[in-house]
């Protein structure tokens, strides 16, 4: 496992001097007009039709490339809206034009993702306000100004480091955009214009605001490392972290040199969590390949919905899915420690506790995140933790849509239709107030997020450099893109690699070792009754085996337990 990654620093500044000459055109030539100043605020959109560099409708559909101002979404919802083949719906903009510009909107995506920074470049192009244009041109300004100083890592910490501190103190920063929520026109030139207290909203919009920065900072510099970073299989597991475990993807993150030059330096302990983790994952590998080898609980799979291609994750998805609601049932009346404190044991004496792996709290929380992800998982860890019945109840639930959507349509296919359950109705939504709208908006996004890690951690067809695109794709709600790279998975394979997928070891190297088991803790190949129909389980375990034991001091291999 390599310690160290790169930014492509030159790549992002040249998108953003492009972006940054577009937005000057735009704003310069948007005539500026405060006709409906009370009209409804910013609402997400969607990427706009991919034909040319010219103005293209917006659509709306939240956390993508902006969010963008309403036309005239009265309560009589008459707003001007088209639906595209998508299903999404296309909200005229208001500007001199109706028209929100397409090249901005695709260069904004490129550069920030579906996060709240590119809403606020797209929101200021419409030219309906001095200040909010002039914040947009600020931002551009500082971020090219860091960047080519420092460097794209330097300038993602701070992000992260300042809405780290909004958190702590419970206040918003200055540094918070106003797209972090929908608002209305005469809110956001408060936002900007005002020195008031009260610019912020309410008590519990601040701390909602502020909570919701720190997610938006973790999730730009997942998508940064997803789009500019590299190596590729690197990026993607510090992505993950950073989705997943964000103060583990921190410490990831400074390992770049510039920040050691500048005094910041990861958490070296860090490094023995996650050995810890990758040595639960490949325990789990090899229990996943003899229970292949046994047909132990294997699910059934439809030959109508899944293919040769899709058949070996969707068995595994379908099969951690079944265990992890079963082991959370049996351990619900023991005493089980929380995952946290277990990893916090485990950074302080490198010692690895001796338990079972299904009935481990770290291995737990880490297939439910990775099966639906850290969001919509938390329902299921966190009410486990608490015993709270109803809310754990809940999580078990939306654990069974996905696993459903996974059995009828594969897992491939799944983020789609999660994606569609989950956008909001915005016809009936912009009749609403801005809490309403805020929510579902903030949820959609939550949902990107989860499908990105699902990806990163599930998918074992295509590359590194595909899962890195079909995440970014997600994180900005861009089915239409998602679709277009991964139709193409469903050819047949050839015999090598389904071979080497049967064993089901994680594509991002995650259930590889750094160091934790050796050949004598484990259950050999030979002592596993082989058949004709699956020899390749056989072949995952002695591969899997082989991986281990190189890698792995001696005097470790005593404190493996290797025991579901």
């Amino acid at each position: 496992m390599r310690d160290n990654y790169t930014f492509d620093s030159e790549a992002f500044l040249a998108t953003l001097a492009a972006l940054s000459s577009r937005f000057e055109q735009v704003v310069a030539s948007s005539a500026l007009s405060f006709d409906g100043i009370d009209d409804d605020a910013a609402n997400p959109i969607q990427h706009p039709e991919r034909h040319g560099d010219g103005i293209a409708p917006a659509c709306a559909a939240p956390g993508d490339a902006v969010d963008a101002v309403d036309a005239t979404a009265d309560s009589d919802g008459d707003a001007d809206q088209s639906f595209d083949g998508r299903g999404g719906v296309r909200e005229r903009m208001r500007n001199s034009e109706g028209k929100v510009d397409a090249r901005i909107l695709e260069l904004a995506a490129q550069l920030f993702g579906g996060t709240c920074w590119a809403s606020l470049i797209g929101v200021a192009s419409l030219g309906f306000d001095d200040a909010v244009a002039e914040t947009a041109r600020a931002f551009m300004l500082q971020t090219a100004r860091c960047v080519r100083r420092n460097g794209l890592a330097v300038w993602l910490h701070g992000i992260i480091a300042d809405a780290s501190s909004a958190k702590l103190l419970g206040k918003p920063s200055p540094m918070m955009p106003m797209t972090i929520r929908p608002m209305s026109r005469i809110q956001m030139h408060r936002w900007v214009s005002s020195d008031a207290a009260h610019r912020y909203g309410s008590h519990k919009q601040r701390l909602e605001d502020v909570d919701e920065y720190r997610k938006q900072a973790y999730r730009l510099a997942a998508y940064s490392l997803l789009r500019w970073g590299s190596p590729v299989d690197e990026c993607n597991r510090i992505a993950s972290l950073m989705l997943s475990d964000p103060k583990f993807g921190v410490s990831m993150l400074r390992q770049d040199p510039n920040l050691l030059l500048q005094g910041v330096a990861p958490d070296r302990r860090v490094n023995r969590a996650l050995a810890y983790l990758r040595h639960l994952r490949v325990q789990a590998d090899l229990y996943y390949a003899r229970a292949v080898q046994r047909h132990w609980d294997l699910p059934q799979l439809d030959p109508a919905n899944h293919t040769e291609a899709t058949a070996s994750m969707d068995r595994r998805y379908l099969y951690d899915a079944h265990r992890l609601v079963v082991s959370y049932r049996a351990l619900w009346d023991r005493e089980v420690p929380k995952a946290d404190a277990v990893l916090a044991e485990v950074m302080r004496t490198q010692e690895y506790p001796r338990m079972k792996l299904w009935e481990n709290p770290v291995y737990l929380r880490d297939v439910a995140r990775s099966l639906v992800g850290a969001s919509l998982s938390a329902d299921l860890v966190e009410g486990f933790e608490a015993r709270d019945v109803q809310r754990f109840e809940a999580g078990v639930a939306r654990l069974r849509t996905v696993a459903k959507m996974v059995e009828t349509m594969t897992l491939l296919l799944m983020p789609i239709a999660l994606s569609d359950s989950h956008e909001p109705k915005w016809a009936q939504m912009n009749r609403g107030g801005y809490r309403s709208r805020t929510q579902a908006w903030r949820l959609y996004c939550d949902v990107g997020a989860d499908l990105a890690l699902i990806v990163l951690g599930r998918i074992d067809r295509g590359d590194d450099r595909y899962r890195a695109d079909a995440a970014s794709a997600l994180m900005q709600l861009d089915v239409q893109a998602y679709c277009e790279m991964t139709i193409p998975l469903f050819q047949p394979q050839s015999q090598d690699d389904v071979a080497a997928m049967d064993g089901a070891v994680m594509p991002d190297g995650a259930g590889r070792p750094d160091g934790t088991v050796g050949s004598d803790d484990v259950v050999q190949p030979e002592d596993v009754a082989a058949t004709d129909d699956d020899a390749t389980a056989r072949e995952a375990i002695g591969t899997s085996l082989g991986e281990i034991t190189t890698v792995h001091r001696a005097g470790e291999r005593e404190r493996v337990d290797v025991v579901a």
